[in-house]
């Protein structure tokens, strides 16, 4: 039997953990809401109830398995795997690599979502075969990550891949970072509800209005049913995508992009204006066969990446308890 591995995913949203073997197989996926909490303990306590409705429906006990994987929202120190994800204000240095090799006695290994989603999609999705791939993750946040010739890379911090916070709109809205004109203060889930509410505010006229609450999954919504506020809402958040993609390609000589994330299931709605964008933007002659593709493991994608950072990560040699890499 191949070696299992417990593997976690948690966001803005969602927690979601499942138990996945080295060829990629999925077993007891449980999905649960990320708790609006500034207590950390809460949110660990949160956490440790999915792993162990996880364990229950895969009818597996930590000791049959060898190793945890988690991908986080970030930033975060890595690989101590202390992180204070922007989007996740309960945890801020929380030890979470510490807490949970004390919880399981298994070796932890603890990298960015963002990054974990880009392993994943190269290991088991849209991906593979790439030689230079940007994975996307479109949905609280706007995260990325790397897989240069078949290697996750990590930069000097362990934060490579950042592209949310590549600004595209110079004074643009205000990021949770602190900056002006982020990509994931325009393109994000909530930075869509922002801006329609700023619209409603002026007046627009839009099916959103009296929408309660106004996420930027109703954003989506409405965009499907032709919404014109949400329509350019969607559009405005793919143009801003495509500059930034356009940026990275020159700067990366990128051949893939895979996008994942609660955005993206706008589908052509987003990325139709995303691709225009690309095409408009991406003038070098290595950068024009830059291919955009939709993520293709779907709401598992974040379990398959945590588990990728076990089994497929080149340093993923992994760590028993007590010790540091």
């Amino acid at each position: 039997m191949p070696e299992r591995a417990l593997a976690v995913d948690i966001g803005g949203t969602k927690l979601a953990a499942a138990v996945v073997d080295a060829d990629g197989r999925v077993a007891g996926f449980v999905e649960r809401p990320t708790p609006v909490t500034t207590d950390p303990q809460v949110l660990f306590a949160h956490l440790q109830a999915t792993i162990a409705a996880t364990l229950q429906a895969a009818g597996v006990a930590p000791a049959t398995l060898c190793a945890i994987g988690v991908g986080c929202g970030g930033p975060m120190r890595y690989p101590e795997g202390r992180v204070s994800p922007l989007n996740i204000p309960a945890w801020r240095d929380f030890p979470l690599r510490a807490r949970l090799e004390a919880s399981y006695g298994l070796p932890v290994r603890v990298d960015n979502d963002a990054k974990a989603f880009a392993l994943g999609e190269y290991w088991q999705g849209a991906g593979r075969g790439a030689r230079a791939l940007l994975g996307m993750v479109v949905s609280t946040g706007v995260g990325g990550g790397l897989v240069l010739d078949g290697q996750l890379v990590h930069g000097a911090q362990g934060n490579a891949g950042h592209i949310g916070h590549v600004i595209v709109r110079p004074g643009g809205p205000r990021c949770a970072c602190g900056a002006r004109g982020c990509l994931e203060a325009i393109a994000a889930g909530p930075s869509l509800a922002r801006a329609a509410v700023r619209a409603l505010g002026r007046g627009t006229a839009s099916a959103l209005r009296g929408v309660a609450p106004l996420t930027g999954e109703a954003v989506a919504a409405a965009a499907r049913a032709g919404d014109p506020l949400a329509l350019t809402l969607l559009a405005e958040a793919g143009r801003a995508i495509g500059q930034a993609l356009a940026s990275a390609a020159a700067l990366l000589d990128l051949d893939r992009v895979v996008i994942g994330g609660g955005v993206s299931q706008a589908g052509t709605l987003l990325f139709t204006p995303l691709q225009a964008e690309v095409a408009h933007r991406a003038r070098l002659a290595f950068t024009r066969d830059l291919t955009v593709v939709p993520a293709q493991l779907g709401r598992r994608a974040g379990v398959v990446g945590a588990a990728a950072l076990i089994f497929q990560a080149a340093d993923a040699t992994v760590v028993r308890p007590g010790r540091r890499s």
